[in-house]
């Protein structure tokens, strides 16, 4: 393993260092969860969004050797970050660019009012040197996030679970800003209780819903009784590597809760998704979520397929 040099340059980054930064991401999964967990789009994506801060470090010969970013959550002192150090450097410079994006991250919550940060990331089950220099930091494990899957059969539609659909629940896709605006209240109410859950303004959710392209992303609301109490936000993050579909949201209204609108929900998705020739179907929840989603999960045939930790330091101010 190289030893480190005193001659590092730090710089912010841009679209142009997008196969730079894969490059060294990708070594990154491959030490650490033997696949690669991401694709150059999503990479593009960040490099250009105004609210993510992206820095890189190179070493003497120009190679890029380490990527951090950060970003404030709404007006909130909670500041989500990120460090990727290459695998053949030295693993020292982890706790100098986390330290770097902390000092970055106090600055970015004194701008909104608050007196310290709250700064999170999430680090896969598996990163051992990543948690240490979190753990280093004075970081804590506040919960776990899973990734879930099923898998289609193409040919016998095995994987489908079998039982029908509740009857008395209506699935459709919308697309008009009304049941847009619809959607968005029931995803705010859904995760009122959640695990770092900020409320955040329709322009800013229709903004990441939209920030790939206006048909990435595909919003369901389910109604009972002509009511809606529940949506599902799908996206198309794992079908270019995984040829999968994506639950990105998945929320009930209380007043939905039991009524088997969650598994109508997945149900149409699912079948939507083999419609269309996916051949599986990934999500990611909370384990400590409170309305017990993992059990819904797990009884329309998903299982576990990765852990992925959520590191916190600070107190969380709204």
């Amino acid at each position: 393993m190289p030893e480190r040099s005193d001659v590092l340059t730090a710089r912010p980054l841009g679209p142009d260092d997008r196969d730079a930064v894969c490059d060294l991401v990708a070594e990154s999964d491959l030490a650490t969860v033997g696949f690669v967990d991401f694709t150059p789009d999503s990479i593009a994506v960040d490099l250009a969004k105004a609210s993510i801060e992206t820095t890189g470090w190179y070493d003497e010969d120009g190679t890029l050797v380490g990527y951090g970013w950060l970003r404030r959550i709404e007006q909130t002192n909670q500041v989500e970050l990120d460090v990727y150090v290459r695998p053949s450097y030295d693993a020292g410079l982890g706790h100098e660019m986390l330290a770097r994006l902390e000092e970055r991250a106090r600055a970015l919550a004194a701008e909104a009012g608050h007196a310290e940060p709250w700064t999170g990331m999430g680090v896969y089950r598996q990163d051992t040197r990543t948690q240490d220099w979190l753990r280093a930091a004075g970081y804590r494990t506040d919960t776990t996030f899973t990734r879930m899957r099923i898998d289609f059969d193409q040919t016998t539609g095995s994987g489908q679970p079998a039982e029908p659909p509740a009857t008395d629940v209506v699935v459709r896709r919308v697309t008009d800003e009304a049941d847009l605006r619809v959607a968005h209240d029931i995803d705010e109410e859904s995760f009122l209780e959640h695990y770092g859950n900020v409320p955040i303004p329709f322009e800013s959710w229709l903004e990441r819903l939209t920030e790939r392209g206006d048909d990435f992303s595909q919003v369901y609301l389910a109604y009972v009784d002509g009511a809606p109490v529940g949506l599902l936000i799908s996206n198309r993050d794992f079908e270019q590597d995984d040829n999968a579909g994506y639950v990105r949201t998945l929320g009930v209204l209380p007043a939905g809760r039991g009524r088997g609108v969650g598994t109508a929900l997945l149900r149409d998705y699912f079948a939507r998704a083999r419609a269309e020739g996916r051949s599986a179907v990934l999500l990611h929840v909370d384990v400590a979520n409170v309305t017990s989603a993992l059990r819904l999960y797990e009884s329309v045939g998903m299982r576990v397929v990765l852990e992925i930790d959520a590191w916190g330091k600070g107190e969380r101010v709204g």
